[in-house]
C-alpha cells in the first residue's frame, strides 16, 4: 500500500487571496481622492455644480462605484485556487488509480478503475467551471478599475472648468454693475460649461459601456455557477459489486 502515494499536495496551493496589481494602491474609490480635495465645497464651486448639473457630480461618481470591488476582485484569485487544488485532487487520484489497476485485477478491480477514473473526470470538469470564473471575475475587476481611472481623467477636466466657471461666475456677479464685465464673466463661463457638459457625457458613457459588460457577464457567471453546482452534485457513484458465483 506504500505505493498508493499522493504526486501532489492540494492544500499546499491555498493561501489568503489577493487582489490583481491594480488595486494595490488601494480602494476603487481611493481613485477619486484627488477630486475630492479639489471640490472643496467653497460658494461659488458649490453655485457652478449646480447650475451646471443640479448635483455634485463626485458625489454621483462615488455611488456608480459603491461596493468592495477589492474584495470582489480577489475572488477570482480564490476561484484559481480552488481549481488549482481540484487539479492537484485529480492528479492524485489518476496516479492512484494507474497504481490500483497494475495490482488488483479482475471485475471488481475493473469496477474500482471505472469509478476512480470518472471521478477524476469530474473533478477536472470542477476544474473547469472554476477556471471560467476566474476569468469573468478578473474580467469584471478590471473593467471597474479600468472604467474608474478613465472617468477620473473626464472628472478631472469637469473639475477644472467647475473651478474656472466658479471665477467666472463670481467675477461676473461682481462686475455686474460694469455690464461689460458681466457679459464677459458669464460669456466665458458657458464656453466651460458646454466642455463640461461634454465631459461628463463621456464619463456617463464610459460607465454605461462598463454597466453592460456587468450585465453579460451576471448571466455568464450563473451559468457557470448552475454548471458548477450540477457538476458537484452528480459525482459518480460506487456500484453494486456482483460476484460472479449468483449464490454469493
Amino acid at each position: 500500500m506504500s505505493d498508493f502515494t499522493d504526486v501532489k499536495e492540494p492544500t499546499s496551493l491555498l493561501h489568503a487571496p489577493k487582489a490583481p496589481e491594480e488595486f494595490s494602491q488601494g480602494p476603487i474609490l481611493d481613485t477619486f481622492n484627488d477630486c475630492a480635495d479639489l471640490m472643496s465645497p467653497t460658494y461659488w464651486v458649490t453655485e457652478a455644480y449646480n447650475a451646471v448639473f443640479g448635483y455634485n457630480p463626485l458625489d454621483e461618481v462615488v455611488q456608480w462605484f459603491a461596493g468592495d470591488w477589492e474584495s470582489f476582485a480577489k475572488c477570482g484569485d480564490v476561484w484559481d485556487q480552488f481549481g488549482k487544488a481540484v487539479a492537484a485532487v485529480s492528479d492524485n487520484v489518476e496516479a492512484g488509480n494507474k497504481t490500483l489497476d497494475i495490482t488488483w485485477d479482475g471485475r471488481a478491480g475493473d469496477a474500482a478503475y471505472k469509478y476512480f477514473f470518472e471521478l477524476a473526470g469530474k473533478l477536472d470538469e470542477v476544474k473547469d467551471q472554476f477556471d471560467k470564473l476566474k476569468t469573468e471575475y478578473d474580467h469584471l475587476s478590471h473593467a471597474a478599475y479600468s472604467t474608474a481611472e478613465a472617468i477620473k481623467g473626464f472628472l478631472g477636466g469637469i473639475i477644472d472648468g467647475l473651478l474656472i466657471t466658479a471665477i467666472e461666475i463670481s467675477a461676473g456677479t461682481l462686475l455686474s454693475w460694469t455690464g461689460i464685465g458681466a457679459a464677459v464673466g458669464y460669456g466665458l463661463a458657458a464656453l466651460e460649461v458646454a466642455n463640461m457638459l461634454r465631459l461628463w457625457a463621456k464619463a456617463t458613457e464610459a460607465f454605461g459601456n462598463a454597466q453592460a459588460i456587468v450585465n453579460g457577464a451576471v448571466g455568464v457567471i450563473e451559468t457557470i455557477a448552475a454548471t458548477l453546482y450540477g457538476s458537484l452534485s452528480t459525482f459518480p457513484e460506487v456500484g453494486a459489486y456482483d460476484h460472479p458465483e449468483p449464490s454469493i
